[in-house]
């Protein structure tokens, strides 16, 4: 296993060690004092400094995080569920019996998301990341209860980002968050953001103009190499053919092209008796969810050399290198 996955497993195993150390004693917890539910609560949101996700070493957008009150905390540290989430299936007992992550998610997070998403949230903490920021917070007056984070998607030009939704308790203590430690009530609670990513894609196409056709020749087809290159490293690379049997516009549109990369699109084949006008090699970059376009034309050159119907099928791409193959079987020379 490389050391990339390896220190992945670790940090997942370490998310869920966090989230589930979070709770407990959650409920009941036996502080020194009494809790001041006067006084105010500050939140932050964060992102850890041994985070090695892409999206805190990449993502350079903001993250808006919204947090849902569920309930409050009374002065000897019971939770009480808001009004408004009384007809749901939120399942506080969960929390007195040191909670896994999955019973959490399954008796509190699902059924509170249902009810909150689409709401408005009670409040919302963003974090810029374009300025540097790993973290924000924010100070809630009368605040003391237990609130539901709801991290928005986010999405630069390579990834779309998500992250986990999780409950805290604000205000904490040192016993609740580890397990061990003070039972002094802290009116400053945080929590890490935990992200995914998935890799966006768009798509090319290549437009192809043909002025003048000989038709005795049978059909003309023209053969393109596509290759995509990403911080110095091709992330893609095949040929495709566009076939015709008369003069006119034609197109192709080739999907899932990793986006910002950078597109080289080369003419190998210019249909036997057609000569390509212009450039036989053109350049663009793919955007995310969106088609870029290569335009080529060609024309009849007066030789006589007859095309192919599917002349893509006779090239090979080979540790990219891209060979023509003859009607026998044989590398045709370039």
């Amino acid at each position: 296993m490389s050391d990339r996955k390896i220190l992945k497993r670790i940090f997942a195993v370490s998310i869920v060690s966090a989230l589930t150390l979070s709770l407990i004693g959650f409920c009941n917890a036996n502080a020194a004092e009494r809790v001041d539910t006067s006084k105010p609560v500050t939140i932050t949101a964060k992102i850890d400094d041994n985070d090695q996700s892409v999206f805190a070493s990449t993502y350079s957008g903001q993250v808006e995080i919204n947090l849902y009150k569920l309930a409050n905390i009374t002065e000897t540290g019971d939770v009480e569920l808001l009004d408004k989430y009384s007809n749901s299936n939120i399942d506080l007992s969960v929390l007195n019996n040191n909670p896994t992550v999955e019973d959490v998610n399954t008796k509190i997070v699902e059924p509170a998301k249902r009810i909150a998403d689409g709401t408005k949230p009670d409040e919302t903490i963003t974090i810029d990341k374009s300025t540097g920021a790993k973290s924000e917070s924010i100070t809630i007056e009368n605040g003391a209860g237990l609130y539901l984070y709801i991290p928005k998607d986010a999405a630069d030009g390579r990834y779309k980002y998500s992250f986990t939704r999780y409950v805290l308790m604000a205000p904490t203590s040192e016993y609740i968050s580890t397990g061990s430690g003070s039972d002094e009530w802290n009116y400053s609670s945080s929590f890490s953001l935990k992200s995914s990513e998935e890799e966006r894609f768009g798509s090319l196409e290549i437009v192809k103009t043909l002025d003048s056709f000989n038709s005795s020749l049978g059909t003309a087809s023209f053969i393109y190499e596509v290759t995509a290159v990403r911080d110095n490293e091709t992330v893609f690379n095949n040929v495709y053919s566009i076939d015709f049997t008369n003069a006119g516009n034609k197109s192709r549109v080739i999907d899932n092209i990793p986006a910002d990369s950078d597109v080289t699109v080369k003419e190998l084949y210019s249909g036997a008796s057609y000569s390509v006008k212009g450039d036989a090699s053109k350049n663009t970059k793919i955007i995310a969810d969106e088609t870029v376009t290569t335009d080529f034309e060609n024309d009849y050159d007066g030789r006589l050399i007859s095309g192919g119907i599917s002349a893509e099928n006779h090239f090979e791409n080979e540790d990219g290198i891209i060979n023509w193959i003859d009607a026998s079987g044989n590398k045709v020379e370039q």
